[in-house]
């Protein structure tokens, strides 16, 4: 069964791009997995590593996340649900620059810069009653994924999310299966886990099941790649800081914090702990995962490879337990 997962935190630069990209291509090369990525954060750094100046003409050619969208906000109602085309397929062998074929089970839905706004006029659209209008403006995702049969050709279907939990990003809890969290262990970065943790099941599933039951107590349909209880995966460590001379080998405030996370979310901890270096900046500056980058030193010095992709066999483990 494909499994689908969304990558989230509420805080920004946390690494949610690099753990997306290192999961979804650790799968496909490592474990021989059909991967789709689906960028949903307007920010599009994703998007943007992989294709780069490609990017450009896929975004102006309207095929991205956002036109699945737009035929719910297009006030013409003539914008059609769209279809496949909006998957750009072997991003890495496919693009001009740095081709390669280790990663040919991995496909891509690119964003946009247009889904800020996008996020506002869902906010302000209102089709049909109360349930009606909540539900569709959360489950268009999961609307396309029935649409296409998506997970017919998948085996997994990674989100990469913006740092906040809107309705665009609702879009991808509602059709996933789990989470993961990745964290920099600092105050800033790990203080909102328990809050993320109660919205996602106290509020934000809680809210799309009542709206759901209320569209099929009137005899409606609901997307069956609807998925009422999202799990927590996982919570990964990233960019933490190596210290030589410390007894942990971490400076001391990510010795403290890691401590705190562990205790309070040790069963969800996932190891290994990935180590702030620039080899992961450069290899991403190169649109390219770490795996790819064997003849950077400052790559193969720290082990990142290994690291990464350890890291993906530890969640698919996770991931294919829910």
């Amino acid at each position: 069964m494909t499994k689908r997962i969304s990558i989230i935190n509420f805080k920004g630069g946390v690494g949610k791009t690099t753990i997306a990209l290192h999961l979804a291509t650790g799968l496909a090369r490592y474990h021989d997995s059909k991967v789709l990525l689906v960028d949903v954060d307007h920010q599009s750094s994703l998007s943007i590593t992989i294709l780069r100046k490609e990017w450009e003409a896929v975004d102006i050619a309207g095929k991205t996340i956002n036109s699945i969208f737009l035929h719910f906000t297009d006030s013409s109602r003539e914008i059609p649900m769209p279809g496949k085309e909006i998957i750009y397929n072997k991003p890495f062998s496919t693009r001009p620059f740095r081709k390669t074929t280790l990663y040919d089970r991995l496909d891509l839905v690119p964003s946009t810069l247009k889904l800020d706004e996008t996020e506002l006029d869902l906010t302000s659209t209102a089709i049909g009653t109360t349930d009606e209008s909540e539900w569709n403006k959360r489950g268009q995702i999961c609307r396309w994924l029935e649409k296409n049969d998506i997970d017919s050709q998948y085996d997994y279907i990674i989100f990469d999310c913006p740092p906040a939990t809107q309705i665009i990003t609702q879009n991808a809890i509602a059709a996933s299966h789990g989470y993961i969290i990745p964290v920099i262990p600092e105050y800033m970065s790990t203080r909102g886990i328990p809050h993320l943790k109660h919205l996602l099941s106290k509020r934000i599933d809680k809210r799309m099941n009542e709206w759901v039951d209320g569209i099929k107590g009137k005899g409606k349909k609901v997307a069956s790649t609807y998925i009422p209880n999202t799990q927590l995966v996982g919570i990964v460590i990233s960019m933490i800081q190596k210290s030589g001379r410390a007894y942990s080998g971490y400076i001391d405030e990510h010795t403290e914090i890691l401590n705190e996370i562990i205790t309070n979310w040790g069963e969800f901890v996932v190891k290994p702990y990935i180590e702030n270096g620039t080899g992961v900046s450069q290899s991403l500056q190169q649109g390219l995962p770490v795996y790819s980058s064997s003849d950077n030193p400052n790559v193969t010095n720290r082990d990142f490879i290994e690291m990464f992709k350890e890291l993906t066999g530890n969640l698919k483990k996770k991931i294919d337990a829910i």
